[in-house]
C-alpha cells in the first residue's frame, strides 16, 4: 500500500479522499487544509487524520495529492518536493510556465514523480479514441467546450482559457503527438470581467491543424472532440460517453433489378468501458511511484499546456489574432 495524503478539502480535494479511501492499494494517512473546521469535516466522514500542519503531513507520507488553489500549487509542491515526496497536482500545475518550470525542477532534481492532474486523460471515451486514431492521419480536430455561467460553481478570478480551455488543449496536443508551430487566439469578456469565451486555433505543420473554443457562458453544456482522418470522422462526447466512426462509401446493392439500394455512409458506435477517470488517474500515479511506470501526464505536460494557454489568454484580453 502506498501511504498517501491530500492538501485541500475543496470539491476536487473531497473526491480525491473518497476514491483514496475506498481503493486498498492505498494507506490514506490524513488530509490538510488550512481551514480546519472543513478538514475536520471531511477527516469525520473519511475516519482519516486531519493534519494540524502541512510540515506534519509531509513528514509521515510518501506521496500527496495537491488539490488546493492554483496559485498555492507552486509553494505547497515545491515544499513536498523538498520533503522528499511524490506529488499528483490539479491542473493547471501553476498560474504561469515559469512557476511550473520552477515545480518540475524541484522533482527532477530530487528523482521524484511528478503527475498533473489533467484527468480528461483517463475518461474512457478518450482512452478509446486515442486508441482509434494514428498521429499521421489525422489533419482536423474540433474540440467545444462549453458550460452555463455560474458565479459560485466556476472560477472567476482567471479566463476561461486556464479554466476550461486548457484540458482540451492538452487533449488536442496528446493526439497531434507534438506541439503547435503557431497559436492564433480570440476571447471575449460576456460576465465575469475576464474572457469567458475564446477560441484557440493550432497549426501543427503541413495540412494538420486544430481548433478548440471554450466557454463558461453558454446556455448549453457540452464536451466533445471531433477528430478528422484521412479516412473517417471520430467524434466523441465526453459527457455522454459515447463514441461514434463516421466513414463514407459508394456501395450499391441490387435487390432488384429495378431498386438498388444504395449506402452513402457508415456510423460505427464504440463501446465504451464504464470507468471513472479520477480512480483511473490515482492508480497510474500510482503505478508510476510502485511499478516505477512511466507518469502519463507528466509536468513536462502541465508546462506545455500552460504556455499555450497564455499565449491565447494574452491575445484573447487584447482582442487580437496573431502568431506565436
Amino acid at each position: 500500500m502506498l501511504k498517501i495524503a491530500v492538501i485541500g478539502t475543496g470539491h476536487m480535494g473531497r473526491n480525491h479522499v473518497r476514491v483514496l479511501s475506498e481503493d486498498n492499494r492505498f494507506n490514506l494517512i490524513g488530509i490538510y487544509d488550512t481551514f480546519s473546521e472543513q478538514a475536520e469535516a471531511v477527516a469525520g466522514k473519511y475516519n482519516v487524520k486531519a493534519f494540524d500542519t502541512l510540515e506534519n503531513l509531509l513528514s509521515q507520507t510518501d506521496a500527496v495529492v495537491v488539490a488546493v488553489p492554483s496559485s498555492l500549487h507552486k509553494d505547497i509542491a515545491i515544499k513536498a518536493a523538498q520533503f522528499g515526496v511524490h506529488a499528483l497536482v490539479e491542473k493547471p500545475l501553476a498560474l504561469t510556465s515559469v512557476d511550473a518550470k520552477a515545480i518540475v525542477d524541484a522533482f527532477y532534481k530530487n528523482n521524484l514523480k511528478l503527475a498533473v492532474g489533467h484527468i480528461e486523460r483517463f475518461n474512457p471515451v478518450f482512452k478509446e479514441l486515442k486508441k482509434l486514431t494514428d498521429t499521421s492521419d489525422v489533419y482536423y480536430i474540433e474540440a467545444s467546450r462549453y458550460s452555463p455561467f455560474s458565479g459560485s460553481g466556476r472560477i472567476t478570478d482567471t479566463t476561461v482559457v486556464e479554466d476550461l480551455m486548457i484540458h482540451d488543449v492538452d487533449l488536442v496536443c496528446s493526439i497531434m503527438g507534438e506541439i503547435p508551430t503557431s497559436i492564433h487566439g480570440r476571447g471575449e469578456s460576456v460576465i465575469s470581467g475576464q474572457t469567458d469565451f475564446a477560441t484557440c486555433l493550432m497549426d501543427f505543420g503541413g495540412t494538420k491543424h486544430a481548433v478548440v473554443n471554450a466557454s463558461r457562458v453558454s446556455q448549453n453544456k457540452e464536451r466533445s472532440i471531433t477528430v478528422h482522418t484521412k479516412d473517417s470522422c471520430i467524434r466523441a462526447d465526453l459527457l455522454a460517453k459515447t463514441l461514434e466512426v463516421y466513414k463514407s462509401t459508394n456501395m450499391v446493392m441490387n435487390l432488384q433489378e429495378d431498386n438498388n439500394y444504395r449506402q452513402e455512409g457508415l456510423i460505427q458506435k464504440i463501446y465504451v468501458p464504464i470507468e471513472e477517470p479520477l480512480r483511473m488517474e490515482l492508480i497510474s500515479f500510482y503505478n508510476s511511484i510502485v511499478n516505477d511506470d512511466p507518469v502519463e501526464v507528466d509536468g513536462n505536460v502541465g508546462v506545455r499546456a500552460i504556455e499555450i494557454c497564455e499565449i491565447v489568454a494574452n491575445r484573447s484580453k487584447k482582442k487580437e489574432i496573431g502568431d506565436n
